[in-house]
């Protein structure tokens, strides 16, 4: 069938889930070759354990289509371009579109110039902000990663000290090569939790961990419908009682992602806005003697001893490959609330799960 139950939670095969998604996105309008390109780009953060930024946001997208707030196959070109910079307008295309074009904008300048700044405007939901860092640290490359996100995709995130949002959760990334190992790769948002995990902890019933957020009077609260409302609670900054260091690395992620592009962060605009740095390692020295001093730092620190509540030390991004290997070997575990949505909004495209095989 291609999908199995375990444990009320439904397990599917990676490869005909992709071939699923990237259908989807074809009859919302998206040409091919931008459908596969959105579709890898969900189910490789459900393969790397980021659930909250894969095909649950099948649904969100095709929404989105319908609102207009998506224009599937819209041109994405350059403007105020330079030696080391550049602004990707993505003319509201999917954020995956725009978040590509920039990204290879940016590795091109950095080949010749060893460094650069590219950010968008008009960018749909970007995705998992990692894992574009991710593509250029593979190829060779440093990178820093910044996603903010106007008012129209959700301020939820609040001040430190405030009740209610007044920015987005506001995620940064960074990834190096190290080696023959994977990347080390750094993905978080400056808030305490993305919205998207919230989402999941409701359609699984879960209790959310203390801290998370706030309900509308400001109250601290384990539940997610607390955040959603109505009225809609708060998603507070991340570091708990040091919670203002979060807060101050959101306001850096709402200027580069979007001040500096021109996006205004009061105007209810859609979408996100992304800002992405890369840095040739070899305008500095040799790639292979980078390769040797990453992979000597890597390993020093995991000789360090693990205390009692941890079996090793595990560097940035190392866990989210381990997962990746065993998602592509067991499938993508996806609670049944969610596998039923997403079947009924790609049904509502036209595409049924029952017609989609691996190899259509």
């Amino acid at each position: 069938m291609g999908y199995s139950m375990m444990s009320e939670t439904v397990r599917v095969d990676a490869s005909r889930l992709k071939r699923f998604t990237e259908r989807v996105f074809v009859a919302s309008g998206s040409p091919t070759n931008e459908a596969a390109l959105i579709s890898e780009h969900l189910i490789q953060a459900n393969l790397m354990g980021y659930d909250s930024h894969g095909v649950i946001r099948i649904c969100q997208y095709l929404g989105d289509v319908k609102k207009g707030r998506i224009v599937p196959g819209a041109p994405v070109t350059l403007k105020n371009q330079t030696n080391t910079t550049a602004i990707v307008d993505c003319g509201w295309n999917f954020g995956q579109v725009g978040g590509y074009r920039a990204l290879q904008c940016a590795i091109e300048k950095a080949q010749t110039h060893q460094i650069s700044m590219v950010v968008t405007q008009r960018c749909g939901h970007a995705g998992r902000l990692g894992a574009y860092t991710q593509s250029a640290a593979e190829q060779g490359f440093i990178a820093l990663g910044f996603c903010n996100s106007p008012p129209g995709d959700g301020h939820f995130v609040a001040p430190w000290g405030g009740r209610e949002g007044r920015l987005s959760t506001n995620p940064m990334s960074f990834a190096f090569p190290c080696g023959a190992e994977p990347p080390i790769l750094g993905d978080f948002s400056t808030a305490q939790t993305p919205e998207g995990k919230l989402r999941l902890h409701l359609n699984q019933g879960k209790p959310l961990p203390s801290g998370w957020i706030v309900d509308a009077a400001g109250n601290p609260s384990t539940d997610a419908a607390a955040f959603y409302g109505p009225p809609r609670g708060a998603i507070l900054p991340f570091g708990g009682d040091l919670g203002y260091r979060g807060f101050a690395l959101g306001l850096l992620v709402e200027t580069l992602g979007g001040l500096i592009a021109g996006t205004s962060s009061v105007q209810p605009l859609p979408g996100n806005g992304l800002c992405l740095i890369v840095i040739n390692v070899a305008a500095f020295l040799p790639p292979t003697t980078f390769a040797g001093l990453t992979q000597e730092l890597r390993d020093y620190v995991k000789s360090c001893p693990p205390d009692e509540k941890h079996r090793e030390i595990t560097l940035p991004g190392e866990l989210d490959f381990r997962v990746l290997q065993d998602r592509t070997a067991s499938g993508i575990p996806i609670d049944p609330q969610t596998w039923e949505q997403i079947r009924d909004c790609a049904a509502s495209a036209g595409v049924a799960w029952s017609d989609t095989s691996v190899t259509s």
